[in-house]
């Protein structure tokens, strides 16, 4: 058989380059096999509890709410009585002062009513201590409007801890998917590299048989070292993919795992677009804050017009007096309530019932320019999923007719009425279709993510008593 005049050359240097990748190979696949024992199996749903349970996000966001949680009893406090134990010192020889704190000590004698003892009475010291009982009734209703703007403030971060955990949660789906297109693309990758070996022995047993030339045998060699060193790159990937995968569940970054696959029929979406904007109008926590926000508005403004009302409060005293600590002195009782009006505070309450009246329009208008993002990102997010699925389809009909063609020029190459480079085409266009249909399967699955939190329902089946609920407004 006539030789190419490179034939040796690029014999040898892909001969070099096999040999490298083998050496590559074998050590990863010892590395693999050990990690594989040490696997541990992981579905999704074990995924999203973990993460549900160690992401450092949402311990943050957890330890917020708890945070406006206090606030909550913080504020309920202001309705209850105040006790307070006052003590003081005082010595003066002040004529006032000395005559009152006699009276005050049970210690007031005739002899104190003498001219010359009332306008010199010398040094007196005083012993006070008080009991301050106070209960407050109505405050311009600051104690109402305290108590309902923490509720909500604690609504608020709950709502927060929702999103928090719906957004990890998306980043947890598509680190799983997306370890999931690393593994398939493996596979991919192995069964394209048997058949690329398959077809190197094919061609070298046809080049011993005088039937082709060098020239096949060696596409055939380049074309499987070619293969193999895309499958390190897969297999490298796949590590990449696991550590995000960790990252996003909290997990220390090197745990391996046994990654299950999820079923294709949950991405097969029927509902209509209605469905899912009319279920984001009513879980959306995005939503839901902006509309916790404009309730807070309406008690801010309500608390701006209670300015213009008057306090009551009941106050109740005991108080005790001595010349010196080892003597009882005298006590006494008070009991009083008081009232006060705003007559005038330098406008300064018109112009804060005018700010409240703002903030609440403000709000209204943030309530209606949410609405209106959060339609637009499901309506796309619908679109988008139809679109994958479609996507996946057309894959699965090109994977079909790929492994036909395949099939047809192989047994064509053995009845020599094809050449080698045109089974390695047809083997690249099937490598090329089962890993688009593999992408394609990830961009449906991580869309249907997408379009669920978009709608706030991402995660909904996946439940723990220590996450927040959030009253109802109504």
């Amino acid at each position: 058989m006539p030789q190419h005049p490179d034939l040796k050359g690029r014999l040898d240097r892909s001969l070099s380059i096999w040999v490298s990748l083998a050496v590559i190979a074998a050590v990863i696949f010892s590395v693999s096999s050990v990690q594989a024992d040490r696997a541990r199996p992981l579905d999704l749903e074990m995924a999203l509890k973990t993460a549900a349970s160690l992401n450092s996000s949402l311990k943050q966001v957890m330890s917020r709410y708890k945070s406006a949680k206090a606030k909550v009893d913080a504020a309920m406090s202001a309705f209850f009585p105040k006790l307070n134990l006052d003590l003081s010192l005082s010595r003066s020889n002040n004529p006032v002062y000395a005559f009152g704190s006699k009276l005050n000590q049970a210690s007031f004698t005739a002899q104190d009513f003498q001219l010359d003892v009332l306008n010199n009475p010398g040094y007196r010291t005083n012993w006070q201590t008080r009991f301050v009982l106070t209960q407050p009734i109505f405050n311009q209703g600051k104690e109402y409007i305290g108590y309902k703007i923490s509720e909500v403030g604690r609504d608020i971060a709950a709502l927060n801890e929702t999103a928090a955990r719906q957004s990890v949660f998306f980043m947890v789906e598509d680190a799983y998917f997306q370890a999931l297109l690393a593994i398939r693309a493996l596979k991919v990758l192995n069964d394209t590299l048997k058949t690329a070996k398959a077809h190197e022995r094919l061609a070298q047993e046809r080049y011993k048989a005088g039937l082709v030339l060098k020239s096949d045998l060696l596409d055939a060699i380049v074309h499987r070292t070619e293969t193999e060193r895309q499958r390190l790159r897969a297999q490298s990937n796949l590590y990449i993919a696991i550590a995000a995968l960790n990252r996003a569940m909290g997990t220390p970054q090197d745990t391996l795992w046994d990654i299950r696959p999820v079923s294709d029929t949950g991405i097969m979406e029927r509902r209509g677009v209605k469905y899912w904007i009319e279920t984001a109008m009513h879980h959306r926590p995005e939503l839901l804050i902006e509309e916790k926000k404009l309730e807070m508005a309406k008690y801010r403004r309500k608390g701006a017009e209670f300015t213009f009302l008057p306090s009551v409060n009941l106050q109740g005293i005991y108080q005790r007096d001595t010349n010196n600590l080892s003597e009882f002195g005298g006590d006494s009782w008070t009991f009083m309530a008081t009232v006060s009006f705003n007559i005038f505070n330098g406008l300064g309450d018109k112009a804060d019932l005018a700010s409240s009246l703002a903030e609440k329009q403000a709000a209204e208008q943030g309530v209606i320019n949410t609405r209106g993002k959060i339609e637009l990102e499901v309506r796309q997010a619908y679109y988008d999923l139809h679109t994958a699925l479609k996507q996946l389809e057309v894959t699965r009909s090109a994977v079909a007719q790929a492994k036909e063609s395949v099939k047809i020029l192989k047994n064509r190459y053995k009845n020599g009425m094809a050449l080698m480079v045109e089974l390695l085409s047809a083997d690249t266009v099937l490598e090329d279709q089962e890993l688009e249909q593999a992408r394609a399967r990830f961009n449906a699955r991580i869309t249907l993510s997408r379009l669920k939190l978009s709608s706030g329902v991402l995660g909904q089946d996946i439940q723990d008593q220590t996450w927040p609920r959030v009253r109802s407004s109504q």
